[in-house]
């Protein structure tokens, strides 16, 4: 048997390898660059509550296109439906701006429940640090 030939059960092993590499880089390229575009758009709706782009207003767009086509609406029930949705937005960004002035007050009062334990010069160095991490999040100001 000619000795520089790879055996089949090595051969088999690099290809279980290789396959193992190539789904394990795929699954972590794809929960990455799905955490990266979900963050952006996370980040979004919490800094911007009021922009047309947050996920609830893509969500009602939708849902909005879905009931027109499927429910052949002329155009003043499409209105109808419209107005009926935009309601609806409106509520829920109001639920989610009044959601995140109690996590502001909460990330306030939790940095300084820990701040007031810490002797002055680390408190100091925590505040910077929390305020550093957390206002591009709209939790502190």
């Amino acid at each position: 048997m000619n000795e520089s030939s790879p055996s089949p059960k090595r051969s088999r092993w690099k290809a279980v390898l290789l396959l193992g590499l190539v789904f394990v880089l795929g699954a972590a390229c794809g929960i990455g660059g799905g955490l990266f575009v979900l963050r952006r758009v996370v980040h979004r709706a919490i800094t911007d509550p009021q922009s047309d782009r947050t996920p609830v207003d893509l969500v009602i767009a939708a849902l909005e296109r879905d009931v027109s086509s499927e429910l052949d609406l002329d155009d003043a029930q499409r209105h109808q439906l419209h107005q009926s949705l935009q309601i609806t937005v409106k509520d829920f960004k109001g639920l989610r701006i009044e959601v995140w002035q109690k996590a502001r007050e909460k990330a306030r009062e939790s940095l300084e429940r820990i701040a007031s334990q810490l002797p002055p010069e680390k408190a100091a160095r925590l505040r910077e640090h929390a305020t550093s991490r957390l206002k591009p999040w709209g939790l502190l100001e």
